[in-house]
């Protein structure tokens, strides 16, 4: 009689317990997650043609996430904004107006996002940005932010680099984009109001093949270095070549933006006369704890590291930041995901490091100096 009253008791326990482990997952996010309609976001890169390298650095970087961290169901699409703003704006109407997604992951030039302002804000689409953006993504609009750095604090940067060198004599030869022109203009107001002087100023058009007259003109104004921002890093190799060949020395200090340093494009035409050219590296957490885990997976999946680690810090961090939202909140809410970043991201510890987003909707992140070299290719 007792054997049957503690089979009884036990039996009671057993299914009590199961009672309680199926209430917690069907109530728990995941499970519940199923029963929402999917969360469509999209992501824009450059996916095609000089600079693919960001496409082919994001795009396994998003599947790296959904195959091992995504908790909600989300469902992705990918476009390919290409270099130009024509390009760049069909890339965000096709997912706005055709793919009809909640929210875009920007990894494609300035002026591609720029082109496509007016669509993003008029459909309320929050529209986070992964690469660096100046004052014209700062003040692009209520639904654009930016996890990427500031290519103001990349001017700014760069200008005092060349100033505590003692260099106060630099030449500006500046590609005619968006992303080239904002650091350009934050690098000319502050090196001037640092004591510089620009010897030489003059801007180039995207596609140009033939810097020789600038090489001579810069070459006679005698400067201490030079500063050439360009949109993909190639135009770079091109004149370095060029600068080579009409005697241009080793000696001379060039600077540049990032981008030519993981760009192949940019490595073949220039070879070794790339190495050691100066750039502000976009800052990232490189101690973060999960940063070494997701690499390993990236690799798993991809066969290779992530070429751009900040682009991949950044793209991590905006789906953390979503799932976040999503644990939070039985929909999703364009508007109120736009005031979740606003309000509730604050002092944000991130694999891009520690950060809020300001009043503009931009993490403020700088930058570091560095040097090209033949491992960029590898693992940047």
């Amino acid at each position: 009689m007792n054997l049957l009253i503690l089979e009884v008791s036990m039996t009671n326990k057993l299914l009590a317990i199961f009672a309680a482990i199926l209430v917690f997952v069907i109530t728990s996010p995941c499970f519940a997650d199923e029963n929402r309609p999917p969360i469509k976001v999209g992501v824009v890169s450059i996916l095609t043609g000089d600079l693919s390298v960001i496409g082919d650095n994001v795009v396994p970087t998003v599947k790296t996430y959904e195959k091992n961290y995504l908790r909600h169901n989300i469902k992705f699409s990918y476009e390919d904004a290409k270099l130009s703003s024509v390009d760049g704006l069909k890339a965000y109407q096709r997912l706005i107006n055709a793919e009809k997604v909640d929210l875009i992951i920007g990894a494609c030039t300035s002026n591609g996002t720029m082109a496509a302002t007016a669509l993003i804000n008029s459909s309320k689409t929050p529209t986070i940005t992964i690469v660096t953006g100046g004052q014209n993504i700062d003040k692009a609009g209520p639904y654009i932010f930016r996890v990427g750095n500031s290519d103001t604090l990349n001017g700014y940067q760069e200008a005092e680099v060349f100033i505590k060198a003692g260099q106060k004599n630099i030449a500006l030869l500046a590609e005619q984009t968006e992303y080239t022109q904002d650091i350009a203009k934050a690098f000319r107001e502050k090196f001037k109001e640092l004591g510089g002087n620009l010897v030489f100023d003059k801007d180039f058009v995207p596609g140009t093949s033939d810097f020789r007259t600038e090489v001579s003109l810069i070459k006679k104004s005698n400067p201490a270095g030079i500063f050439m921002p360009t949109q993909t890093g190639t135009a770079l190799g091109i004149f370095l070549k060029q600068w080579h060949e009409q005697g241009g020395t080793r000696e001379m200090p060039i600077h540049t933006t990032f981008v030519a340093a993981p760009n192949p494009d940019a490595h073949a035409v220039a070879g070794e006369l790339l190495e050691g050219v100066y750039y502000m590296a976009p800052v990232y957490d490189k101690e973060n704890s999960r940063l070494g885990t997701f690499v390993k997976q990236y690799f798993e999946l991809a066969g290779h590291n992530p070429q751009i680690m900040f682009h991949t810090a950044g793209t991590v961090d905006v789906l953390d930041l979503l799932q976040a939202y999503l644990d939070q909140h039985s929909s999703f809410s364009r508007e109120g995901f736009k005031d979740y970043l606003l309000t509730k991201v604050k002092n944000y510890s991130g694999m891009m490091g520690n950060y809020s987003f300001d009043a503009e909707g931009n993490a403020d992140l700088g930058f570091s100096l560095t040097t090209i070299s033949k491992e960029d290719l590898q693992s940047f």
